[in-house]
């Protein structure tokens, strides 16, 4: 049989979960390209903002990984530019690649909407390793200078600002009210007379949520001290002062974005279906409609399940998606049928705070509170494992081929 080659744009959950299956049909060769050389586990975020883990617990090494399946995959560090559908030829900045088979996986970004003046440049988000670990940077200088200010117990007020009221942003909020109650508590006034305010648009946070998870979630905040705004949306920003609704204007010395994604820039200059969220419109088997050999998954596409519903982007969709366009291309390689997407997500888990989550499996198995938090946790803890453990082959497998060391410096 011959052996297609196979390109994957992007290294994010989608990417990496494809990358497993069709490397381990032993089908195919894969060239899997990104901008950068990880994968950055975007879901424990919230931990490495809140200094409850390490760089290097959220970011995993993609030549590693690649290395670990052998000569069969190779990584390229490179940017996607342009994408010759009708020649099958992907370019990127400094290389270019012919393929059978292509998987579009590249996410999403941060919505930073042009209609909002300032957004951009006053605001901070955690989309990206670069900007959580510059967030954090850039939180803990502000701490510190509010700490060398210190000069009594009328410490001037230091206000944190998060908008959206999302996933990411209810968890974000949620770690960095616990973050702050605990250093208030080891170091008394350092971290006195700090407020965090949540800006939603909507009614309730984690809008379109199973009412149990808006209820905890929103139980939770308002214990920690998060105040709500709702029914807000942010019309201009400044350096230290956002505008609500066209009219209220609220003073921050900090401020997160977490309002909802767009499509990678890659997909601003095809000339394929999209959404206003510049998705792609897949057909009922993630194909680009058109190109019976292009596929997408993740946040780069527009995810609905069985029913039509808009499934929202998740790490949990991402691979859901990722691992039928494999499964689809493996089949279209093989001259079989291709199945057409059926996608079921298996519950949400919500990290609200220290030892703290809630969770919904399957809408019928709801905790709250440490059992939560450990179901998350193992959840979470797995994944990490498991492509540790994997990576760990690529490593032996360079050392094999490295010449021997001499002994000595």
């Amino acid at each position: 049989m011959k052996r297609h080659r196979v390109i994957i744009v992007g290294g994010g959950y989608a990417g990496v979960k494809a990358l497993n299956l069709l490397a381990a049909s032993g089908l195919c060769d894969i060239v899997l390209i990104d901008q950068h050389p990880y994968h950055y586990l975007q879901t424990d975020a919230y931990e490495l903002i809140a200094n409850e883990c390490s760089m290097t617990m959220v970011s995993i090494d993609l030549v590693a990984l690649c290395l670990s399946y052998g000569d069969q995959v190779a990584y390229v560090k490179d940017t996607v530019r342009e994408i010759d559908f009708q020649n099958k030829h992907v370019l990127g900045e400094i290389s270019g690649h012919s393929y059978d088979y292509l998987l579009l996986c590249s996410g999403s970004r941060t919505a930073y909407h042009a209609s909002i003046p300032g957004l951009r440049e006053h605001s901070h988000g955690v989309k990206t390793l670069f900007g959580a670990l510059s967030f954090k940077q850039q939180f803990e200088q502000r701490l510190y200078e509010k700490m060398e200010s210190e000069g009594g117990w009328r410490t001037k007020p230091f206000n944190i600002v998060i908008g959206g009221g999302g996933l990411s942003g209810v968890e974000i909020a949620a770690e960095m009210a616990f973050y702050i109650r605990q250093f208030h508590q080891d170091n008394t006034l350092t971290c006195d007379n700090i407020h965090i305010c949540l800006i939603i648009p909507h009614e309730n946070v984690l809008d379109g949520m199973e009412d149990y998870l808006v209820h905890q979630a929103t139980k939770r905040l308002l214990q920690l001290g998060v105040k709500i705004i709702n029914h807000s949306r942010i019309t201009s920003v400044d350096e230290h002062s956002l505008i609500l609704n066209d009219k209220e204007s609220l003073y921050f010395d900090f401020m997160i974005f977490a309002g909802g994604i767009v499509a990678s820039t890659l997909t601003a200059e095809m000339d394929l279906p999209k959404n206003k969220k510049s998705q792609l419109i897949l057909d009922e088997y993630l194909r680009v409609p058109s190109f019976e050999t292009v596929f997408a998954a993740g946040d780069i596409a527009e995810l609905r399940d069985r029913g039509g519903k808009v499934i929202p982007p998740a790490a949990q969709s991402a691979e859901l998606s990722a691992e039928h366009a494999a499964k689809n291309i493996l089949a279209l390689i093989k001259n079989e049928k291709m199945a057409p997407a059926d996608l079921r997500m298996k519950g949400t888990l919500v990290a609200l705070g220290g030892k703290y989550a809630s969770v919904s499996i399957f809408g019928w198995i709801r905790c709250t509170g440490l059992v939560g938090y450990w179901m998350k946790t193992i959840a979470m803890r797995a994944y990490r494992y498991r492509i540790h453990l994997q990576c760990a082959k690529g490593v032996q497998l360079l050392q094999k081929k490295k010449p021997a060391c001499r002994k000595g410096f």
